[in-house]
């Protein structure tokens, strides 16, 4: 196919300073998955506590990637996404000179605040800075720097905690944020701004925070303390009337809503976001679990953890692509039903061989784990973004990312829990992956009963 246009030298600039953003956000959440070891030492806390440095992340992102869209759409992307940035550079700083755990969890709630609010505008900008006969060549693009940004961050994580400490993985933040800062100002070419007249669920917004933080830090404390504990039980009771309220704002505010009406409505989109929502929590549990196994069972260093990870990460970006050649000659329901079948085999073999001493037996698991997770994820993202009206595309694409994210901090607050409640690491994990794996065979058949592959 050849192109109508042709792309000016500014542009191709305004790629790279793109990528190089998407790069910081995304290779950073992942950095951290052989980190966690070293920071529960660190600050002489619990493995199973130390999860929120991941979980204050994706908690935070999840929530507040529908509303940073829409910010996105009011005031301009470019002043989003800068701030964004400089949010996120800030919270990296002080993260990294963290001297209470609490300390640390804020900042990367901070860190979750500037990544949604830089990838909500990234998304819109890398698809008008080219012209419309290129967008193909931009979602392909845009699809390598995320996997190349997921696969290296578990290797450059565990490098700089075996090489420094695991505070570079947060120092070395700033200099990244800053050279996208002068690149953009210097590099980047003029952007109109296009705002629109729309109405931001703060109360859904904060409701729904409310109610999940509550949640997670419910199951926190009741395998410690014992769900018996008045403090557990209160947090319960009003997680969950913090959703009762959330619900009832929703139906309120309509098209308005954090996640409008018409999305909900509509099978197609609702079924693609559950789906997603429950193989989340596989995802999030791979990246914090299994470099766990290595690090404190079989005495691997972080480096050789985030390594080891490499299969998963690998297959993944590879079947995406694979995912994205057979989309319209299958349909997005085959795949959607193949991903999270392979994904629940892939978690079913990890869990059995946790108790094993060589390497090479997780191997097929993870393998299995991201061939599927391949598979599955951009399937889930087209099927949801072509179900909405073309208007409403860039919502539906953030609010399937945030099911995403809201799925994996559930699930690893399940995770923290079983993990607490098991007698030593090695079983502990076992049991996880073991649970995790029934959880998306829950997103397998809501994608095989209920999905139509109709729009």
């Amino acid at each position: 196919m050849a192109y109508q246009s042709s792309i000016p030298v500014r542009q191709y600039w305004g790629l790279f300073v793109l990528f190089l953003s998407i790069f910081l956000i995304a290779s950073d959440f992942t950095a951290f998955s052989p980190a966690l070891p070293a920071i529960a030492k660190d600050f002489s806390v619990r493995i199973s506590t130390v999860h929120w440095v991941v979980n204050a992340y994706a908690l935070s992102y999840g929530v507040l990637i529908v509303t940073s869209g829409r910010l996105a759409d009011i005031y301009g992307r470019s002043g989003v996404f800068l701030t964004g940035i400089i949010i996120f550079a800030i919270a990296s700083l002080l993260g990294g000179f963290s001297s209470e755990v609490w300390v640390l969890f804020v900042s990367r709630a901070l860190m979750g605040l500037g990544g949604a609010l830089a990838w909500s505008a990234m998304l819109g900008m890398a698809y008008n800075i080219l012209p419309q006969d290129r967008a193909g060549l931009v979602g392909g693009l845009v699809l390598a720097a995320l996997g190349l940004a997921t696969a290296c961050g578990p290797v450059i994580g565990g490098l700089l905690v075996d090489l420094y400490s695991w505070r570079w993985i947060l120092f070395i933040n700033v200099p990244i944020a800053i050279s996208v800062l002068i690149f953009y100002w210097t590099k980047y070419p003029t952007e109109k701004i296009r705002k629109k007249k729309e109405q931001i669920d703060y109360l859904g917004v904060l409701s729904l925070s409310l109610s999940l933080f509550l949640l997670l830090l419910a199951m926190d404390l009741g395998f410690s303390a014992g769900f018996s504990v008045w403090i557990v039980a209160t947090l319960l009771i009003v997680s969950t009337c913090m959703a009762v309220i959330f619900i009832t704002i929703e139906v309120k505010m309509s098209e308005d809503a954090l996640i409008p009406m018409s999305l909900v409505k509509n099978r197609r989109f609702i079924t693609s976001g559950l789906s997603v929502f429950f193989v989340a929590i596989a995802f999030f549990a791979i990246l914090v679990y299994i470099p766990l196994i290595f690090i404190d069972v079989y005495g691997y260093s972080a480096l050789h953890a985030g390594i080891a990870l490499l299969p998963a990460m690998i297959s993944s970006g590879v079947f995406a692509f694979v995912s994205g050649a057979l989309y319209g000659r299958l349909g997005p329901k085959v795949l959607l039903c193949v991903g999270a079948l392979a994904m629940s085999l892939g978690l079913f073999m990890l869990s059995v061989y946790v108790g094993q001493v060589d390497y090479l037996v997780f191997v097929p698991g993870m393998l299995l784990v991201g061939v599927g997770l391949g598979i599955f994820s951009p399937a889930a993202v087209t099927a949801a973004i072509t179900a909405a009206d073309s208007s409403n595309s860039s919502l539906s694409g953030a609010v399937i990312y945030m099911f995403r994210f809201l799925g994996g901090a559930l699930g690893l607050g399940i995770n923290s829990a079983i993990l607490a409640s098991a007698p030593d690491i090695g079983g502990g994990v076992g049991r996880a992956l073991f649970v995790d794996g029934y959880i998306v065979l829950v997103g397998f058949f809501i994608s095989l009963i209920y999905f139509r592959d109709e729009k």
